[in-house]
């Protein structure tokens, strides 16, 4: 065993040892430093993957927050009152596990994306797929009331944000059928821009974050760790400043702003949201509401909802929902690995990370598996923050359209070729 996996493996024991002792300075302090350490190890080994350093960076931030939490004396969220720090250090456990039992099958090797593939050249896959970016801008638009000048990010009047994210399944087909045509190129950035400027206008951070990512990882990428950081680090100080529409106090300090502190001393969402909601989620396991049945009906109902509205559905496929018949949380859904462990405890979290590894393992021999890891890539702040459904239900879908565009344009080629002869 190399050295890299023996350092993976010895966190990945630590991270499960850690479940047993989570109370006290050993919890608070101990567990995040390590989080933070595996992190930092990871960054050096992977600095060759723009995709990888972009996501360690965003994970590193959630032990940083709880780490500054404890130095100045302030509550991780105003709804901390409902858990307490070793429920936090049990969901900084397995967040880590889950990142451990990744790296730990998925090796040395480099994961690849679309962007280390040849791209198809296809003018009436191209153009389709444009024609129905406009037509789910046009759709996701009317669908919403109001604007940023008329709310806050913190309510908004009504409408989902739901093709605003999903318009990145055929951000992905129009690149990888674009060729390598200039006009095709850039007409596909000025699209995908809508998608920025327009969600951002309602008050939509997220989809309109990832849409950006998206055009920033395919289009422009970063060629070194140095960039990746810098970029990053700019684009976390302008979303925390857009959080003053959330604090509703522009008169605060630059730290305030930073780690969302409000008058009463405590943090709000983004981080603060996202570590609480997973707290959360350790107690109700805990307590026994998210019991082996409630895990069960989970897994089924996530299964039904890729094919299925989710009117359809029962809550328990949204855990946050599920949460907040019990305990109030703020709407963040909490680290994947947390949401694994609702499913499966240590073993689901270790299986779910080693899938996850192997998808990232084998990308450099099947394209297909390129395409989901790409998609991955882009969707992070999505599945590491709220819920991993759209790692099945739109990761599931993205899937199933490139294998029926494959099978299209197989079958116009052989009619072509037909109808030469």
């Amino acid at each position: 065993m190399s050295a890299r996996r023996l350092i993976d493996l010895g966190f990945a024991i630590f991270f499960i040892f850690s479940l047993l002792i989570s109370e006290g300075w050993f919890g608070r302090v101990m567990v995040p430093v390590a989080l933070i350490a595996y992190h930092f190890v990871k960054l050096r080994d992977l600095s060759g993957s723009i995709e990888f350093s972009f996501l360690l960076l965003f994970s590193i931030t959630y032990p940083i927050f709880w780490l500054f939490s404890v130095l100045l004396g302030v509550d991780i969220h105003y709804l901390y009152w409902n858990v307490d720090s070793g429920f936090i250090a049990q969901a900084f456990s397995v967040q880590g596990l889950f990142l451990a039992s990744l790296f730990l099958v998925m090796g040395s090797s480099r994961p690849l994306t679309v962007v280390d593939y040849r791209r198809h050249n296809s003018a009436v896959v191209f153009w389709s797929a444009i024609l129905a970016m406009f037509v789910c801008l046009v759709i996701a638009a009317r669908s919403i009331q109001g604007s940023i000048f008329e709310q806050s990010y913190d309510y908004e009047l009504s409408g989902s944000s739901i093709l605003f994210e999903y318009v990145l399944i055929l951000i992905l087909v129009a690149y990888c059928y674009s060729g390598e045509g200039v006009i095709r190129r850039r007409v596909l950035i000025c699209a995908a821009a809508m998608f920025v400027i327009t969600p951002l206008y309602f008050g939509k951070r997220l989809p309109a974050s990832m849409v950006a990512f998206a055009i920033l990882l395919l289009f422009l990428r970063p060629k070194n760790i140095r960039q990746v950081v810098l970029i990053f680090g700019a684009g976390f100080v302008v979303l925390s400043l857009l959080a003053l529409f959330r604090v509703g106090d522009s008169g605060q300090s630059f730290a305030q702003v930073i780690f969302n502190i409000s008058e009463d001393g405590s943090m709000r969402n983004n981080q603060g949201g996202v570590i609480y909601s997973s707290a959360v989620y350790m107690k109700l396991v805990h307590d026994g509401i998210f019991d082996a049945q409630f895990a069960i009906s989970s897994m089924f109902n996530v299964a039904l909802s890729i094919f299925l509205p989710s009117s359809m559905v029962d809550e328990s496929a949204y855990i946050n929902f599920a949460a907040m018949k019990h305990i109030p949380i703020p709407g963040n859904g909490g680290f994947p690995g947390v949401t694994f462990f609702v499913w499966g405890g240590v073993p689901g979290v270790v299986l779910a990370g080693a899938l996850f590894g192997w998808v990232m393992r084998r990308s450099s021999r099947y394209p297909l598996l390129a395409v989901y890891g790409t998609f991955l890539f882009l969707t992070f702040p999505r599945w590491m923050a709220y819920n991993v459904n759209i790692m099945f239900k739109a990761g599931t879908l993205l899937l199933i359209a490139f294998i029926l565009v494959r099978l299209v344009s197989a079958a116009s080629k052989s009619t072509s070729r037909a109808v030469r002869r």
